[in-house]
């Protein structure tokens, strides 16, 4: 049986500066623009050598190996798996990402995904990840239909004008009804891939900026809106508990559980049983998102609070201690 031989490109000098996708799409037609970015992301596609496990810009002369044999196709879900659809419009989706979901597969493949799933949202359009929410983080994504489409929410993103609004359970009440954070963010030297705040400019460290509204104060919570002016990695995670105030539930930046114990009069713990959070994830979710569309035309999109965190809020908003006081 004859061995079967990886796939071989070399990019033209003409075409130097071209991104590895786009490539991928003029040396092989006929295949499904979604097909290919799998193969990149499932780390088959190398460029000189090296496997890569996005899109890259190409120089003239780059040799682009694809390793012989089919990826594996994503498993097929059932509809009901697949992201709730908040708007479309002949250019862009804008879906409700649940929690547990990454917006892309992690180096090894396993994680579920966004991306995994793009074929399955829309299998004729070529939908392209824009932006990320964190693996926890629920509520607006939006996904770009076709490279024109990708390159205008590419620079909306780049120049700020993509405003999103997130919703946050912290620990602690903010005595001021609005104000705004201001931190430099870099990485942690002790935590790889985790993220610190610092006062003032660093090397390696890039300014960042939050609004925040006071939306409900409790004893020893508050619910807050916020606004990211900049678009920092694990940005509000970390300026929240640069501030003192950090998600709860958000057990890599401080935030500690919400507990019914903490709130309910009498509650009795079971002996021996560790009391289960009211909330298994941290209390963050991306509720709004507005921008204007490839054609210009302004989109405002809206995501309610899921079940998981509303049914905590609830809890909260019941026995929470101040709510008690005939007095307040």
């Amino acid at each position: 049986m004859p061995a079967r031989t990886d796939q071989v490109l070399v990019v033209d000098d003409a075409i130097g500066g071209v991104r590895l996708l786009d490539f991928l799409l003029r040396a092989l037609p006929g295949r499904h623009p979604t097909d290919l970015r799998q193969r990149v992301f499932s780390g088959v596609v190398s460029v000189n050598g090296e496997v890569v496990l996005a899109d890259r810009g190409l120089r003239g002369g780059d040799v682009v190996q694809i390793a012989a044999g089919a990826v594996p196709e994503p498993r097929r879900r059932s509809a009901g798996a697949l992201p709730a659809v908040r708007f479309e419009s002949s250019h862009c989706l804008v879906v409700e990402k649940p929690a547990s979901m990454t917006t892309v597969p992690d180096r090894l493949g396993r994680d579920r995904s966004v991306h995994a799933l793009l074929p399955m949202l829309r299998p004729e359009a070529d939908l392209r990840i824009v932006h990320r929410l964190d693996r926890d983080t629920s509520g607006c994504l939006i996904l770009a239909k076709g490279l024109a489409a990708a390159q205008h929410f590419d620079a909306a993103f780049q120049a700020g004008s993509v405003q999103k609004t997130y919703t946050a359970l912290v620990n602690g009440v903010p005595p001021q009804l609005q104000f705004a954070i201001e931190a430099w963010l870099g990485p942690d030297p002790r935590r790889k891939g985790k993220v610190v705040a610092a006062a003032d400019e660093q090397l390696g460290f890039r300014q960042a900026h939050t609004e925040v509204v006071r939306e409900a104060a409790f004893e020893r919570h508050a619910l807050l809106s916020l606004r990211p002016r900049t678009g920092r990695s694990h940005q509000l995670r970390v300026h929240l508990q640069w501030a003192g105030y950090a998600i709860v539930g958000d057990r890599d930046y401080g935030g500690e559980p919400l507990l019914l114990s903490q709130l309910k009069p009498g509650y009795k713990l079971r002996p021996g049983v560790p009391e289960t959070p009211l909330t298994k994830r941290m209390f963050l979710h991306a509720s709004r998102v507005e921008f204007l569309d490839l054609d210009g035309t302004p989109v405002g999109v809206a995501s309610p609070l899921p079940d998981d965190l509303a049914l905590a809020l609830h809890k909260l908003e019941t026995y929470d201690p101040r709510r008690r006081r005939p007095c307040d």
